[in-house]
């Protein structure tokens, strides 16, 4: 390497350390008051990067505090979270703490289960001791194919593990007949992209009296039991349930997925079926804390975007009748601005997460419901005495964004970030909604991590919002720079996946690292992105590789043309930004100088064939549903299979002249491997200057070893392709 090389490389290495190595807040365990209301003892989860080790690393961290002062009083030493506990979980009243541990002996991983009282260990057993375990390993932490739920009266533990099997022997070393298991060989069905260890679930319950655990039975074979809620009686429980048959689409990330919700009986294994498999999903069940029969649940239409605009329904298991609380909202109505210089919206556009574990107030009033607005995280509360909802504004206004942790009595615990901020730890005092005015006072600031003043001013952001073909729906730009500099930085494009989904405003190291190394960054929110009302996510049905090209080409012009317009511009995204940036730098080859791609769908059709979700690019591409009569077998069609092509990236090939490099996991299932490897292979063809890394990952290659070496091999291949001497 030359010196200048060596001087790049430094330098991007200490700027990812610097900022990787930045705690975030990532979750929160307890959140206790005393009977006067006037201490606060919280334990949070923080998340930071071991890149001598690389790995990530998890802590908790207690806080004391004095709403009545004001003033912390005691904030506790880090405590690290063993990297080999599966599962780890306070109960309601915080006395005790259930533990999943696992342990390496040979080549056979064992787990064991621990029930903590104060310092006490009180129960313990090894998952593999058919004496005292009726299940195999417990499930690892999933928002959908798994639970691990204390219930309301810190007296029981329902959870998911994998059923109990037979050693594994060969017809030709087992002593007798019965003693042969299910062959190795046997393919075994699972939930697809980061999902390969979800196959079977059967659903276990703890309980503290006598201190044993025991199967459910008369659990249905055909089905999947993946998301649970306790009701108010201690011997029930809600559960959502998923078909096997006749095979699995892949799940995470794809709430889209025809689901049934079924009321369980634990001590009688009675199992009751509440709704049909229909053309509905229904997820995230949330059981009324003070009311008999009623639970909450959010619901998207099945087939069609993975992720939508959401209904929060209200369920009452004896009626078994249906009520919308928070219909789906379609269409928003903006006022335009100048570009960048649109104000943050405020105005509700509908659901988009899922109501936190820990998201009712103890009197049953409130529920917490975290969404996104536009291009923000934000907060409301649900309110089932006025039956309306109530938006929770940012304590530091509108240039913030908001992540619930949780509702513990009546108290919010609160993430508040922007893109330089890693986080803010505040609560609000839930009572204060009843106040006719909003009082700041209501919020109180707990802990926060911020840099140096000097660095901290100096980067600003930005808003964009416009409105291609005279329509309704906009798109929304965020452009992150470094303000009153004189120098001609590089334009970095992001462009997210999904398409469906959305890069709010928060801490991510990649945007202030490239920040800090010399780049200015555009997060571009096309149409299809969520946060905008079920239009924009409708609108791409059919249209993607058009409508989401068209949008992010306009959004990096109005940019240049606010900012600098001779400026080199870098385009990088991964999995569906491939489909945009792929057409991008086909149909303008002379416009965009580098592309980083990162397990890119380049080929729609390769894609329909291999990937976990072929639905995906059925409804995306064409606007067509999937159905399991004909599954992948559409090759009858052949203008679908033309259209496929015609749609897809690398019909481009011939055309491009920009430099790409592909960052590629080998266990990615959602855009399969192949599919990027047989694109670099046509660059390399083209001789076009490309490079390929492949990582033994899968489809987010967010472990740490992954992420830090995309990071440093992307700039040094834009210091390749780029004189950024000028």
């Amino acid at each position: 390497m030359t010196t200048t090389d060596n001087k790049i490389l430094t330098s991007a290495i200490e700027s990812y350390r610097r900022y990787a190595g930045q705690p975030t807040l990532s979750n929160i365990e307890s959140c206790r008051q005393d009977s006067n209301d006037e201490i606060v003892h919280l334990t949070p989860y923080f998340s930071t990067m071991d890149l001598v080790k690389l790995e990530d690393l998890t802590y908790t961290r207690s806080f004391t505090y004095s709403l009545k002062t004001r003033q912390l009083l005691f904030t506790s030493n880090v405590t690290p979270i063993n990297k080999n506990i599966v599962r780890r979980l306070a109960s309601p009243d915080g006395k005790y703490v259930a533990l999943v541990t696992k342990d390496t002996k040979g080549e056979q991983e064992l787990q064991y289960v621990q029930i903590w009282h104060d310092e006490h260990l009180i129960f313990g057993y090894e998952v593999s001791d058919s004496k005292i375990s009726p299940h195999g390993k417990i499930l690892p932490k999933n928002d959908y194919a798994s639970f691990f739920e204390w219930s309301p009266d810190s007296r029981r533990l329902v959870f998911t593990a994998e059923e109990k099997r037979k050693p594994l022997k060969s017809y030709f070393t087992a002593d007798k007949l019965d003693e042969i298991g299910e062959p190795a060989s046997v393919y075994r069905e699972n939930w697809g992209e980061q999902m390969e260890a979800f196959e079977t679930s059967v659903v276990c319950i703890f309980d503290l009296d006598t201190k044993k655990v025991q199967l459910i039975e008369n659990q249905p074979n055909d089905l999947y039991i993946g998301q649970s809620s306790w009701t108010t009686n201690p011997d029930e429980l809600i559960f959502v349930a998923f078909r096997l048959e006749p095979y699995r689409l892949g799940l995470i990330y794809c709430e889209n997925r025809p689901s049934a919700l079924f009321k369980c009986n634990w001590r009688n294994n009675e199992w009751k079926q509440l709704t049909e498999f229909d053309q509905l999903c229904r997820l995230f069940p949330r059981h009324l804390p003070k009311t008999d029969n009623e639970f909450v649940y959010v619901q998207t239409d099945a087939y069609r975007a993975h992720a939508q605009c959401k209904r929060l329904v209200l369920f009452n298991t004896e009626t078994q009748q249906e009520k919308i609380l928070i219909d789906r909202v379609d269409n928003v109505t903006y006022s335009n601005a100048d570009p960048f210089k649109a104000e943050w919206d405020t105005q509700f556009k509908g659901l988009y997460m899922s109501p936190p574990r820990l998201g009712y107030s103890s009197d049953g009033r409130y529920l917490l419901l975290p969404s996104l607005c536009g291009s923000r995280n934000v907060l409301y509360v649900y309110d089932f005495v006025e039956q309306n909802i109530i938006p929770l504004d940012s304590p530091l206004g509108v240039n913030t964004s908001m992540i619930g942790l949780g509702v513990f009595g009546h108290y919010v615990a609160v993430n508040v970030v922007d893109y330089r901020t890693p986080y803010r730890l505040y609560v609000f005092d839930l009572k204060s909604l009843s106040k006719k005015e909003k009082d700041p006072s209501d919020w109180y600031l707990i802990t926060e991590h911020e840099f140096k003043t000097e660095e901290k001013n100096s980067i600003e952001w930005n808003v964009d919002r416009f409105f291609p073909d005279n329509e309704l729906i906009p798109v929304e730009s965020v452009y992150v720079h470094v303000r009153d500099t004189q120098a001609k930085r590089p334009l970095m494009v992001l462009v997210h996946g999904g398409p469906n989904s959305n890069v709010p405003m928060n801490y991510y190291i990649g945007v202030i690292a490239y920040v800090a190394l010399g780049f200015d960054m555009l997060i571009v929110n096309y149409r299809g992105s969520i946060g905008f009302g079920q239009a924009s996510v409708d609108k791409l049905l059919g249209n993607i590789s058009k409508t989401d090209v068209q949008d992010c080409h306009e959004a990096i012009h109005r940019c240049l043309q606010h900012t600098e317009p001779s400026r080199s511009v870098i385009l990088i995204g991964g999995s569906h930004a491939g489909v945009i940036i792929g057409r991008l730098i086909g149909e303008y080859p002379t416009e965009y100088a580098v592309s980083v791609l990162r397990n890119p769908v380049m080929d729609l059709l390769h894609t329909y064939i291999t990937s976990d979700i072929p639905d995906w690019a059925l409804a995306q591409s064409a606007n067509m549903p999937f159905d399991f009569e004909t599954g992948r077998n559409r090759f009858s069609n052949t203008s679908l299979i033309t259209y496929l092509i015609e749609r897809s990236s690398i019909r481009l090939m011939d055309q491009i002249k920009t430099p790409v490099l592909l960052q590629l996991g080998k266990k990615d299932k959602r855009v399969p491997f192949s599919v990027g490897l047989r694109y670099y292979e046509c660059l390399k063809a083209n001789k076009i200057p490309t490079k390929l890394y492949v990582y033994d990952s899968n489809h987010a290659l967010s472990e740490t070893s992954c992420a830090s070496d995309c990071f440093v091999n992307t700039i040094l291949f834009i210091h390749e392709h780029l004189n950024l001497s000028s």
